[in-house]
């Protein structure tokens, strides 16, 4: 096996695990008034069950670049693979809400703080610096297929079996073993982050040096700041895109599931892949970001002008798919400026932690903040309104992407002086 044929091998294992790594934590997205049911809880429990995972996920991606800093990302992702794995087994035998609080807060700590900073950074160690967009493209692509074949294979063979409370328990079973075997595929495949595989030992001065070192770089902030802005539109923003197109646009709920799984499932296998292609072609993250950034806000713009009427619904789904489309591509690559901003491998952990923080923090306030402006019995006032906050969003986004471009063409530029003076 060639080195390069080995690299995507590994990048195909860490997307194994990474397909599997999120569905427990969420599956009450898919599986509500069963789970509901089970549990026997109120609905303001089972918000708070999400709650919960929200707040630990928060923090855990801050915290989780020191561990991924100082411990072997090989042993991180194959732990966190595995206790997810088990708690999905406790899981599984419907515990009592002070017990759920409990797998809830594990979830947030195994798939979070020990798992998702130690996975970028895996990813970047893997790829050379020629190929990055491509390996952090294919990581989202793969991440989704994996998700998709997961799910897919455990609906309709082990849930559809017995399709209630029973077959609700046998799938969070089977999702519990894919976590053990991947966790065991991980440990055997992914390569040591260190030269002798073991924990580096790094003094408490050393990580808070680390942090140091890392918050001091202007790019890490203004990375973070573009990944937020960017995330805020895929998720609470162009999640809204079903009930508009239903109570809004009048479009059968049953065509808009359809549409909603071609955007959840098919965009992301096809999207992120062309993104990572499109990077490595320009040469440049950051010079392909803005492009995205632009054709996104185009398309949001005129999504939003046009009248929401049912006469309009075929232009407002073509729009609504475009915008997710572009998105979907940016989702792929937004990690990749940093593995251009000069950040030493040492702190990669770190920034991934910090740029994480930053980026996802709308999970922690923009659904409940966009609920509130719904209300009640929202309409086409209602809906505009969060999709031209988005608008707003993408404008910001681009301005921060723009600044990291200049600032790495400048120092591109400044090294390229040295070297031609020498």
């Amino acid at each position: 096996m060639t080195s390069n044929k080995k690299r995507w091998f590994i990048l195909t294992v860490i997307c194994m695990g990474g397909g599997i790594i999120y569905i427990l934590p969420y599956i009450q997205y898919s599986f509500y008034n069963e789970l509901q049911q089970a549990f026997g809880i109120n609905n303001v429990q089972m918000g708070n069950l999400m709650s919960l995972l929200g707040i630990v996920a928060t923090f855990a991606y801050l915290f989780g670049g020191i561990l991924a800093d100082k411990f072997n990302v090989k042993w991180l992702i194959s732990l966190s693979l595995a206790v997810t794995g088990i708690a999905g087994l406790w899981f599984s035998t419907f515990p009592s809400y002070p017990q759920l609080l409990i797998i809830m807060g594990i979830y947030g700590i195994s798939t979070i703080l020990t798992y998702w900073p130690a996975m970028i950074k895996a990813v970047k160690l893997l790829g050379s610096e020629d190929n990055q967009g491509r390996m952090f493209g294919f990581r989202e692509a793969g991440f989704g297929i994996f998700a998709f074949v997961y799910s897919q294979v455990g609906i309709w063979l082990i849930y559809n079996a017995s399709p209630d409370i029973n077959g609700v328990r046998n799938l969070i079973i089977y999702y519990s073993i894919i976590y053990l075997v991947t966790a065991v595929l991980s440990f055997i495949f992914i390569p040591n982050s260190t030269k002798t595989g073991k924990t580096e030992k790094t003094s408490a001065e050393e990580l808070f040096n680390g942090i140091k070192f890392v918050i001091k770089i202007p790019a890490v902030w203004l990375i973070g700041l573009s990944v937020f802005c960017a995330y805020a539109i895929s998720g609470a923003g162009l999640g809204k895109l079903v009930p508009y197109w239903t109570s809004v646009m009048g479009i059968d709920s049953s065509k808009a599931a359809a549409l909603s799984s071609l955007r959840l499932y098919l965009f992301p296998f096809l999207a992120a892949p062309l993104g990572g292609l499109l990077v490595d072609k320009f040469k440049s993250s950051t010079k392909y970001l803005n492009i995205a950034y632009i054709l996104l806000i185009i398309s949001l713009i005129i999504f939003v002008i046009i009248p929401g009427t049912t006469n309009m619904a075929v232009l407002a789904v073509i729009l609504g798919l475009m915008a997710s489309f572009i998105i979907y591509t940016m989702r792929g690559t937004y990690f990749v400026p940093m593995a251009e901003a000069n950040i030493p491998n040492k702190y990669l952990g770190t920034a991934a932690g910090i740029i994480s923080f930053i980026g996802f923090l709308p999970d922690a306030f923009m659904f409940t903040l966009f609920g509130k402006m719904m209300g009640d019995a929202p309409g086409v006032v209602e809906y505009k309104t969060i999709f031209g906050i988005c608008i707003g969003l993408g404008i910001a986004g681009f301005m921060f992407n723009k600044i990291v471009q200049n600032m790495l063409v400048k120092r591109s530029e400044k090294v390229h002086a040295e070297n031609h003076s020498l």
